[in-house]
């Protein structure tokens, strides 16, 4: 395990003083980039796809190969790295002692990112800015280190790829597949902006991506066990928001959000957004319990269409919640108060202050992801 973290030479220490921060005593590395890394792949193996490699990956960052081309060792070694979970939270859990991961940093004690321009990086491990080799082997599931296996469990390489880190930016990527013709899996690599957009502190960023393999929706089967998990490759999204008691909030029921078409070029798309305190009579500190409600329909539908009964739409609709106050959708994304779009937390003199996020949502190939980034807050002043 130890080979796992050996990170020093070329990772950066960081997480400024902040209670959701990690602590970490690694060297400080003069020219990081910040990286978020989430296995994407989602299929199951079963006797029709026996020969598809098992989605339980190892990521190997500038590989050592033996003659034999298998890797022995490596400058970051990412071990367990399971599909992603449907709720990416603004911070890691630093007290999970979890050998798989979810998504890279992960709980793994890797140095983390500091707060840049506001915003809370500590979901991010920092990597010296660069070119670098990314290798992503798929591996067994089980519980034995990556090296300790034998060779030929080493050597089932899914992705063998060279990207450019630029110093001081900050990238999402995400392991796909590219297509369900040939089932190809690549790297989606993103570079964020939002540290560098003029992003208000008093409202809710979400932009919507639609990262599908080409044909997913096309050849998608409909047999009825994954009812109106499919949708077709252009969708409008609405959004309701909801205060206490599952309160329909005045002026916001069936808002266009975006045009949500599938694509995984890797620009940035625009954001839209939502207040933060939407009930004007709100004292402005703390927002209370709320949840928000996600339509995602075919254009030319109605924004409030929804396709009852558990029937299936046929790729014509879908729906996500977030929230605790949110009625329940097609994609239930469970978050409390401390880790949803809105997060309420003890900040300064009150407890609790509530603050805006920057989201992003992503679907691929039948699952609704989301990601939060928190900004920057005071710790508790305690009386």
């Amino acid at each position: 395990m130890k080979r796992i973290y050996k990170l020093w030479a070329w990772m950066a220490a960081g997480c400024m003083l902040m209670t959701a921060c990690r602590k970490s005593d690694f060297p400080e590395v003069s020219s990081p980039a910040y990286l978020r890394v989430f296995n994407c792949l989602t299929y199951n193996v079963t006797i029709g796809n026996k020969d598809a490699p098992q989605p339980f990956l190892t990521m190997l960052v500038d590989p050592q190969l033996d003659a034999a081309g298998v890797p022995v060792n490596a400058a970051l070694t990412f071990d367990f790295l399971d599909t992603r979970g449907p709720l990416a939270r603004p911070y890691p859990d630093a007290g999970n002692t979890s050998l798989w991961q979810k998504e890279f940093p992960g709980t793994a004690k890797i140095p983390v990112g500091p707060i840049v321009n506001g915003y809370d990086l500590s979901g991010y491990g920092m990597i010296t800015a660069g070119q670098h080799r990314f290798m992503f082997v798929t591996r067994p599931r089980s519980t034995d280190p990556f090296y300790s296996l034998p060779a030929s469990a080493r050597n089932k390489v899914l992705v063998d790829t060279t990207v450019s880190l630029t110093e001081g930016e900050i990238y999402t990527m995400n392991i796909l597949e590219k297509s369900v013709y040939n089932r190809k899996v690549g790297v989606y690599l993103r570079q964020e902006q939002f540290t560098k957009m003029p992003l208000s502190d008093s409202l809710v960023y979400i932009n919507y991506y639609n990262l599908s393999s080409e044909g997913y929706a096309q050849t998608f089967v409909f047999d009825g066990t994954a009812i109106n998990k499919c949708v077709r490759d252009t969708m409008n999204v609405f959004y309701t928001l909801y205060g206490t008691d599952r309160m329909q909030m005045k002026g916001f029921a069936n808002v266009f959000a975006a045009k949500m078409v599938r694509s995984q070029e890797t620009g940035v798309h625009p954001y839209s957004s939502f207040p933060l305190f939407p009930d004007p009579a709100s004292s402005h500190i703390y927002a209370g319990t709320s949840g928000q409600f996600f339509n995602i329909v075919l254009p030319g539908n109605p924004p409030e269409y929804q396709f009852g009964n558990g029937a299936e739409s046929y790729g014509t609709y879908t729906s996500f919640a977030c929230g605790p106050e949110a009625p329940a959708a097609v994609n239930n994304l469970v978050s409390d108060p401390r880790t949803g779009m809105v997060i309420s937390v003890y900040s300064g003199v009150y407890n609790p202050r509530s603050f805006a996020t920057v989201n992003t949502v992503e679907y691929i190939n039948g699952n609704l992801y989301i990601t939060t980034l928190q900004r920057r807050y005071d710790p508790p002043v305690y009386k």
